[in-house]
Parts: C-alpha cells; structure tokens; sequence
C-alpha cells in the first residue's frame, strides 16, 4: 500500500512539473496581438476614399490699362466712354476738331478703312480743342462717321493723356499696351497700311 502511494505521489508530481514546464511558452510561440493603426494612417489607405480637391486654377491676371487709356469722357452723342475698355486689344484714336478743315477732308475716310478691320481693330474720335458739342455733332454728321464712337474732349484731358497738341493726329493702340502717335494728315491708304501693321503686330 506505501509503495502504490510513492508511485501515485510520484507520477502526480510529474505531471505537475510538466504541466508547469508546458506554461513557460517562448514569445515566438505565443499568438500574434492586433496591432492598433492611427487613424491617419486608416484614411490614407482606405481605397474608397475621394481625393482631395485640389487647388482652384489662377484666374487670369487683369490687363494692364496704359495711361493714356485711364479715362472716362462723355461722348458727342452723349453717352460715356471708358478709355480703358481698349486695353488689350487694337485700336485706332483719331483726333479731330470741329472747326479743322484738314480734318474734314481727312474723316470721311475712316469708316471704310474700320469696316476693313471690323473685329480687328476698334477705331474712335476724339473731337477736342473745342468746348462746342453742337459743332461736334455738326461735324460727325457733315463726315458721314456717325457709325464710330467721337469722345467730346471739351477739357483737352484726353488730348493732354495721349500727348497730342495738335489735329488731326492718329494714335495706334496695340493690344501689347504700347501707343504709336502719328501727326496727320495721312491718307487713306497710309491710314490702312498702319492699321493692317497694327493688327498683324
């Protein structure tokens, strides 16, 4: 009966130490642990995702308006003129007076040559000198170039603005912003070789 004992004693001490040994499993062996992933890290890789906008394309720089264009006048019909609608694009100035007999001559002359360039090239009059809206009309109507827009440059600002001291006198607007001014008279055919140049530039 004490040798059963022992042996009972025996067998269940060993297999106390082997459950024992049993427990003392390497980290190797032991089961992985889910790994915690910062939400960051989450949105960037989750596919279903939309993309950020991205920037809004620059909006297109303002042209620049040189600074004889930097004008608002009355016109001879009376309305009102924005010099600076002009800028950027091509356009002929045409300075006049009422009263000049060179420019009566010359005017008529100026809305075939703009019909010409219809689309091209703005072409305007700037009727100063002169302070007499009623010779003004007077003169768009006896010249037949009624179809064109006549500032009525009755303080010379615009004159002064473009340099010009004298009629008749054409200034050639590039659509670059640089101005040629160009004494007159010229003829018709100068008037549309220099526009043609112009619009070709």
């Amino acid at each position: 009966m004490r040798r059963l004992l022992a042996t009972t004693t025996g067998l269940a001490a060993a297999l106390l130490l082997s459950a024992c040994g049993g427990a003392d499993t390497t980290e190797a062996d032991a089961p992985a642990t889910p790994t915690a992933i910062p939400a960051e890290e989450t949105a960037a890789a989750d596919p279903t995702e939309e993309p950020a906008e991205t920037a809004a394309a620059p909006t297109e720089e303002a042209v620049a308006v040189p600074a004889a264009l930097d004008f608002t006048a009355p016109t001879v019909d009376g309305g009102t003129f924005e010099g600076a609608s002009l800028a950027g694009q091509d356009a002929v100035v045409y300075f006049w007076a009422p009263w000049c007999t060179i420019c009566r001559r010359e005017a008529p002359a100026l809305p075939g040559v703009a019909a010409d360039f219809d689309g091209q090239a703005t072409f305007v009059g700037v009727a100063g000198l002169s302070s007499d809206v009623a010779a003004m009309q007077g003169f768009v109507s006896d010249t037949g170039t009624d179809g064109l827009t006549h500032v009525a440059d009755t303080d010379g600002a615009v004159y002064t603005g473009f340099g010009v001291a004298s009629q008749t006198t054409y200034a050639f607007v590039d659509d670059d912003g640089t101005i040629e001014v160009v004494p007159g008279p010229i003829s018709e055919d100068e008037l549309r070789e220099r526009t043609a140049a112009l619009v070709e530039s």
